[in-house]
């Protein structure tokens, strides 16, 4: 009998494998839809919208993502922290229908954040809360929704209280909405966990753990069949299991499958890998569910620091938020493809998820691209006592009350686990964070916290060790710091802390088993053992480079952003190696002469005196710019960023000078007091004797022209292009040194969705896209490619220059 059975099993697999192989290409039975478009949307504290046969015919029409903080104009009402914008209640209402043939399906709305503090109701019923403002989530709603007549669902969003959040946070249905239909046997969402437990170069074992959910009314019984397809698309493993899935009960099938000659993803060559998995009843496939991974190993030896695939490398790192600019929290996935793309130019290869999960579609990214990412969860656990929450503030910086949720006790196992499983199978994923500068080193309230946010994420995933980004505390005697770091990091895989580098060397004479990483650096400063703020010229990433045991560091910040601003007007934070339209600083090129191969130097000019670090801040860098019209018969600090052996120096083509890299320790090659002459001033790199690399300032004429680019100008439908506009002069020369007003006009279906010149200090309204000051010669302007659009164009003008089109093809 045992053996009758096995030979009706392979039959049936037999026959599912190949009924799937044929049409794996073509067939999908889940639906997953975008539902991002057709929405009501009121601001209004006070009434309730919920039921579902209310008139909203007044209401304001948008698409999603939206954010309506970024609506408003700045004011010194509401908090700097927020970016001088306000918070609010907001209502979301939409109208849709369901197909009769779905009657019999399961039904399940996902949110990929909504900030915050969201209520569900669909047809008049509530659905659920979701009290976490970053956490992607999701309901089932089939018990709610009609066949036979339309449907409504409502969203309330409360982010009333403020400030809530130590950064510009947004407000509202910020991210991607889904509506799915599968059959009520399915693989659940965010049910498949792939891992890698076996890699050589001549094979790899893929070992998926799928979870299976049963809303039948009866049970049923099933074949599980997964196959894995290459870049390519071709078919290159599978594998099939039978199940006997009862009613309301969750199954995990646990599959083995062989990629022979496997392609490994690395930061250099990120090799993706599609596994497609599918249930079969009956000989019909009643579900399908994919899954993106890749096949590499990591390891962190207490010694020598991270390997990726068996290689020693350093992690070249950025702390990045979520927002970007003018257009807040609702960003389009053109413009963080734009930003990675650019942080790859500087040679960083490590993202830290600042403080909170992000976008799916920006993890998908990191994947594509080639980013190591630490995926943190959660900025404080608890409100304790510290130096950002001081009373009596007249900006309203700081909160007495905290800025932890007061909800997260309640829901942080859940927001967690839906994290885990939302991100474990992103190869990018090389480290979990359980929160940030949550209490000091040594601490009672740090250590237990660690002890139990950790384990948790442990028993999720035990592949990737499991960090908090710990803040270093009060300046005190370095020993005790030390131990204190030491105990605390017993609780973690890794020894992680923000701005402890000055510690790094003696944590490692410690030999505490676990190598370091430096959650958080300043950009350009250092630190002593013994004090926080000294204002040391030496970048941290030099203590990343002198410590073998030191894997990498973070960035404060990769890209500026809104919010954690104490003056008016400032709107937030400017200390990152690109301004929050994208555009890179000076400071970028000091770090792309630490992290790329490829020889180059660069030239900035100091606003005053290369050794004032009076404006500086701890975060900051000596004032700096790339022009070369100044006051003439002045005297001018410059320094050359190269990671060639030396940098020979000419003024309208006569050498003024040569400087080796190696008589400047912190790699900041200054030299001081030019005297300023008009004309082009080059530096030229050399390595062995030879002049290998070079970069020019030019001294400009008058505006002449616009410079419009783009980096295709053909965009999908409901897409969108980045325009970047430069004034320049009769030759073409960028003119950095003076503002313009310019006017922008979308010709078309379409429609601008900001435009930024970078500026943290212009307060113009972000809301207002049709006119904007330059910065340093540039503005950015975001088009969007409505559903009907074949052709659309952006005109650009102002008061001097002659009107610039670009056309931009819809496809």
């Amino acid at each position: 009998m045992k053996n009758l059975k096995l030979i009706q099993f392979v039959i049936i697999a037999f026959f599912t494998i190949n009924l799937i192989g044929q049409n794996a290409a073509e067939v999908q039975i889940r639906k997953k839809e975008n539902f991002n478009n057709n929405w009501k949307f009121k601001l209004d504290e006070k009434a309730t919208y919920s039921d579902a046969d209310f008139d909203d015919a007044n209401w304001r029409t948008l698409s999603l993502p939206h954010d309506w903080s970024v609506e408003s104009d700045f004011s010194k009402e509401y908090s700097g922290r927020n970016a001088w914008l306000p918070g609010g209640i907001g209502w979301y209402r939409k109208n849709f229908s369901l197909a009769e043939s779905d009657k019999n399906k399961h039904i399940e709305i996902q949110f990929d954040g909504v900030y915050r503090h969201s209520q569900i109701w669909v047809n008049g019923v509530h659905v659920g809360i979701q009290y976490d403002g970053y956490t992607s989530f999701y309901f089932d709603i089939t018990p709610f929704v009609h066949f036979d007549q339309e449907n409504v669902i409502v969203v309330k969003v409360d982010n009333s209280v403020q400030p809530n959040c130590r950064w510009y946070s947004g407000s509202g249905i910020y991210r991607n909405v889904w509506l799915t239909v599968t059959d009520p046997l399915h693989v659940k969402n965010w049910g498949t966990y792939i891992t890698t437990p076996q890699i050589s170069k001549e094979k790899a074992v893929v070992n998926i753990k799928t979870t299976l959910e049963n809303f039948r009314k009866l049970p049923s019984n099933a074949i599980i069949s997964t196959e894995i397809f290459n870049t390519e698309g071709k078919k290159i493993s599978s594998n099939s299991a039978e199940i006997k899935a009862d009613l309301l009960k969750d199954y995990e099938i646990n599959q083995n499958l062989e990629i022979y000659a496997p392609k490994l993803w690395s930061v250099a060559s990120p090799t993706l890998y599609t596994a497609i998995t599918k249930v079969v009843v009956d000989e019909k496939v009643v579900d399908d569910y994919k899954s993106t991974f890749g096949i590499r190993t990591i390891e962190f030896n207490a010694e020598k620091g991270f390997f990726l695939n068996g290689k020693n490398m350093k992690m070249k790192g950025v702390c990045l938020h979520h927002d970007a600019g003018v257009l807040g929290a609702a960003v389009p996935i053109e413009v963080w493809k734009r930003r990675l793309k650019t942080l790859k130019e500087i040679g960083c290869n490590a993202i830290r998820t600042a403080h909170n999960p992000t976008a799916p579609e920006f993890m998908d990214l990191c994947d594509e691209m080639g980013f190591l990412v630490m995926d943190e969860f959660v900025d404080k656990w608890t409100n304790h006592g510290d130096s950002y929450m001081k009373k009596n503030d007249p900006n309203n910086f700081f909160n007495p009350q905290g800025f932890a949720d007061p909800y997260f006790e309640m829901e942080w196992e859940k927001n967690y686990s839906e994290t885990v499983k939302r991100d474990r199978n992103h190869p990018s994923v090389i480290i979990w964070s359980v929160g940030n500068e949550n209490h000091s080193p040594g601490s009672v309230q740090q250590n237990v916290g660690l002890k139990k946010y950790t384990s948790f994420v442990r028993s999720l995933d035990p592949t990737r060790p499991v960090i908090s980004g710990m803040e270093r505390g009060k300046d005190g005697d370095p020993i005790k710091k030390v131990s204190d770091i030491i105990e605390s990091c017993s609780y973690m895989d890794l020894i992680a802390m923000n701005y402890g580098e000055q510690w790094c060397k003696a944590i490692g004479e410690r030999k505490p088993g676990k190598p370091y990483v430096s959650t958080e650096s300043y950009v350009y400063f250092n630190s002593t053992p013994e004090k926080r703020f000294p204002n040391i010229e030496r970048s941290p990433w030099l203590d990343v480079l002198e410590n073998d045991h030191n894997m990498g560091l973070f960035l404060w910040a990769g890209i500026d952003y809104l919010g954690e601003s104490k003056k008016f007007s400032k709107l937030g934070t400017d200390c990152a190696l690109m301004d929050m339209a994208g555009f890179r600083k000076e400071r970028s090129y000091l770090y792309q002469s630490f992290w790329s191969e490829k020889p180059m130097v660069r030239i900035a000019v100091y606003e005053g005196d290369a050794d004032d670090f009076s404006t500086s801040g701890k975060w900051g860098t000596p004032p700096m710019h790339s022009s070369w019209n100044l006051e003439k018969g002045s005297k001018v600090d410059i320094v050359t960023y190269t990671n060639c052996e030396s940098v020979n120096l000419y003024l309208n083509d006569k050498k003024i000078g040569s400087k080796n890299l190696a008589d400047f320790s912190n790699y900041i090659m200054k030299w001081k007091k030019l005297p300023y002459k008009p004309g082009i001033l080059k530096a030229k790199g050399v390595i062995k004797g030879k002049e290998v690399c070079e970069f020019t300032l030019k001294s400009t004429g008058k505006e002449h022209h616009f410079n419009l680019k783009v980096d295709n100008t053909s965009v999908q439908k409901e897409g969108v292009a980045i325009v970047e506009v430069e004034v320049v002069d009769k030759k073409g020369n960028l003119i950095s040194h003076k503002e313009m007003d310019l006017t922008f006009k979308v010709e078309g279906l379409g429609e601008i969705l900001g435009v930024s010149n970078g500026n943290m200090s212009d307060a113009t309204p972000f809301a207002n896209k049709t006119s904007r000051k330059t910065n340093r010669g540039k503005c950015l302007v975001i088009v969007k490619a409505k559903e009907a659009a074949e052709k659309i164009s952006l005109k650009v003008n102002s008061n001097t220059i002659k009107e610039a089109v670009i056309d931009l093809n819809v496809k």
